[in-house]
């Protein structure tokens, strides 16, 4: 299957075209880039493949968490592609992308990954990622919380596997929890390829998302919104 994956997510973007089990993957810009260069990649990339971008067959798009900016981006493209072409597309989730590398890369692919990302304020916007066998993708994603980076970091049980951009600001932390197994820097951030990977296993079990309803999911809510829920709470 004809496969577009993006991750716009973060700051450090990726996009992939992946045909006939074989992947090519680029970074992109910088974020302020995203909008302007995203297309034009993206059409460099199909055509690598030996394919134009019309005859695409899924969109792999991840849907957060991440920067307003850069979800926005992502989601708008994923769509305007699949609306041109008739393509399916799929919303994938980073946090359970950043737990299916950080469970390859650690060999701990029957544990809980403990998954965090910055939320900017001292705080994180973390989650759990537990292995299931009965779902297609693998993984079963809690439900996410936004914490301090401090009690998240205390309230992690011992031998706990924890990953994600988040582990940025907790620093030195870590170096206070030495009973906790760290994955490597590389699994930290979503990619592009591993987006399309996990978008072709899902499809395969017959998801698919509606454009019109594939919404991101954000770090945490806008500063409007957090000053107005504190005013009518």
């Amino acid at each position: 299957m004809k496969t577009i994956s993006i991750d716009s997510s973060l700051a450090v973007g990726s996009v992939a075209a992946i045909s006939e089990g074989t992947v090519a993957e680029a970074q992109l810009p910088a974020t302020g880039e995203h909008a302007r260069r995203l297309a034009a990649v993206i059409d460099a990339l199909a055509a690598s493949r030996g394919w134009s971008l019309r005859e695409t067959e899924l969109i792999a798009v991840v849907r957060g968490p991440g920067s307003f900016t850069g979800l926005r981006v992502g989601l708008a493209t994923a769509k305007a592609i699949a609306w041109a072409t008739g393509a399916a597309v799929i919303g994938v989730s980073g946090f359970e992308l950043i737990a299916r590398a950080s469970a390859w890369q650690t060999g701990r692919a029957h544990s809980d990954m403990h998954v965090a990302y910055d939320a900017g304020r001292g705080d994180v916007f973390i989650a759990t990622c537990s292995p299931a066998a009965d779902i297609a993708g693998g993984w079963r994603l809690g439900d996410p919380r936004l914490l301090p980076a401090g009690d998240w970091l205390a309230s992690l049980p011992r031998g706990a596997v924890v990953s994600g951009p988040g582990l940025e600001i907790v620093g030195g932390g870590l170096a206070t929890r030495s009973d906790l197994i760290v994955a490597p820097r590389a699994a930290w951030l979503p990619t592009a390829a591993e987006a399309g990977a996990l978008g072709l296993e899902l499809v395969a079990a017959g998801r698919a998302d509606d454009p019109h309803s594939l919404v991101p999911d954000y770090l945490r809510p806008s500063y409007a919104h957090e000053t107005a829920a504190r005013s009518f709470g």
